[in-house]
């Protein structure tokens, strides 16, 4: 219980500490923007490819994890907006890109990463493969349509979006070599290894540095209903994932976790780009990584993940 504890309270104290020094000015908000470069381009994809060197069993599961990813966001997303349509198109934007979509790579990942090494984190890429789908641009593509804005070609935007992503290039590629029985080179894994390493550091403290606690007092009321949507649905995947899949222990528990991830770091940018307001997407999105930590640390511990 010590050890839990322990890094889990350091995953949090790097992002009190970057949000600090945010704060007195040490760092600037605009600063999250070169870090999240370094993430998304480099920490995460190497960290990706040594769990995949040393964690990935060829399985029809593990793939169905993929499909998970994809369901539970379509699931949400569909009901969201059935429920929310007549609200107005700001509402209806602010709902739909929220209540749907789970930070995985750059928040779930390093827990994962610390408490269940290689083989936690493959199991967490599968699922984030489907995810992705929808936090790269698949909610926004399907709003937007309903919605009746006009815009260029968005399957052409949604997949170059899509595919221009880093981690997602990574899963892909790696999957793809692995289904060929290929692998990547040792001198590289090795490089890939000392890079990795260092991804819940900078992760962690991209988020610290991301995190806007600012709002309007009408705000609250929205916020209110988004976070009991996203955790009241937590509570519900998490039971049929743990209780009813027949899949390991490992998986089940990493699926609990998953289940229980943040909002996506791309759905204020996606809010706004549909007429929402990006102040209260990041406010809500900046207190699910605080509710998150809690639920995730306390998952852990009920579970004995890593102990």
């Amino acid at each position: 219980m010590t050890d839990v504890l322990t890094k889990a309270g350091v995953l949090l104290a790097i992002i009190v500490l970057a949000y600090a020094l945010k704060r007195i000015g040490v760092f600037q908000t605009a600063d999250y923007q070169i870090l999240s470069k370094l993430v998304f381009r480099l920490s995460l994809p190497c960290a990706v490819i040594t769990a995949f060197s040393e964690g990935f069993q060829r399985s029809g599961e593990m793939y169905l994890l993929a499909l998970f990813g994809l369901g539970i966001n379509i699931v949400l997303w569909g009901c969201c907006y059935l429920a929310c349509r007549k609200r107005g198109e700001s509402s209806c934007a602010f709902y739909t890109q929220s209540v749907a979509g789970y930070n995985i790579g750059a928040f779930t990942l390093p827990f994962i990463q610390s408490f269940l090494g290689s083989s936690g984190v493959v199991i967490a890429c599968m699922f984030d493969m489907g995810n992705s789908v929808m936090c790269t641009g698949g909610n926004y593509t399907l709003t937007s349509a309903l919605m009746g804005k006009t815009e260029g070609n968005r399957v052409k935007s949604f997949l170059k979006r899509f595919f221009s992503s880093v981690p997602i290039d990574t899963y892909l590629l790696l999957v793809l070599l692995n289904l060929c029985g290929l692998s990547l080179p040792l001198p590289v894994l090795a490089l890939a290894e000392r890079i990795g390493d260092a991804n819940p550091f900078l992760s962690m403290f991209m988020i610290g540095l991301m995190l806007d606690f600012s709002f309007e007092p009408s705000h609250l009321k929205k916020t209110a209903l988004v976070l009991l949507l996203r955790y009241g649905a937590a509570m519900l995947f998490s039971c049929l994932f743990y209780f009813l899949l027949p899949y390991s222990l490992e998986i089940r528990q990493i699926l609990v976790v998953l289940s229980f991830a943040p909002i996506s770091s791309l759905t204020p940018y996606f809010t706004e780009r549909l007429g929402g307001e990006t102040a209260l997407s990041s406010f809500t999105a900046s207190l699910t990584f605080v509710i998150s930590i809690a639920c995730i640390t306390a998952l852990i511990l009920n579970m004995g993940i890593g102990v």
